[in-house]
């Protein structure tokens, strides 16, 4: 079997595109997930945090039972998926898109919703403008 597996259908913790790497003694396929939650209180001040970190680990038996059951996948070392077999897209073309579409749309809002009550019309351009500060903002962590 391949050393990588991704999960295909969700089962116990698992969801889909988490992976399982065999471990070096051959013995057990194992996936490690970390979360991390921050939230600020205003009220406070202070800066709330919490973490959450997960271990799971099958025998090989039982990865290639999953893989027969259609919750696993094996990984080649060259294809990530059979099922999202796409080609490479480039984050960064894709934000360029996304920043002319909706500076388009943003830039025809009067004519677009005309008949709309002009409440609309000042969500709309709100969310489209914050919308595009966050990709521009992306948009500068290209290396």
């Amino acid at each position: 079997m391949a050393k990588i597996l991704r999960v295909i259908d969700p089962f116990y913790d698992m969801n889909v595109d988490d992976t399982f790497v065999l471990s070096e003694d051959g013995k057990s396929y194992v996936s490690e997930k970390t979360e991390e939650f921050h939230a600020a209180t205003p009220e406070d001040n202070e800066d709330m945090t919490s973490s959450f970190k997960s271990w799971f680990k099958i025998s090989p038996k039982w990865a290639k039972q999953l893989i027969e059951d259609g919750y696993l996948e094996e990984v080649s070392p060259n294809i990530t998926s059979k099922k999202t077999n796409s080609p490479f897209v480039n984050v960064f073309d894709e934000i360029d898109k996304l920043l002319n579409s909706y500076k388009t749309e943003l830039n025809s809002i009067s004519d677009t919703m005309a008949n709309s009550p002009e409440c609309l019309k000042v969500e709309r351009t709100t969310v489209l403008s914050n919308i595009i500060k966050v990709l521009s903002y992306l948009k500068t962590l290209r290396k």
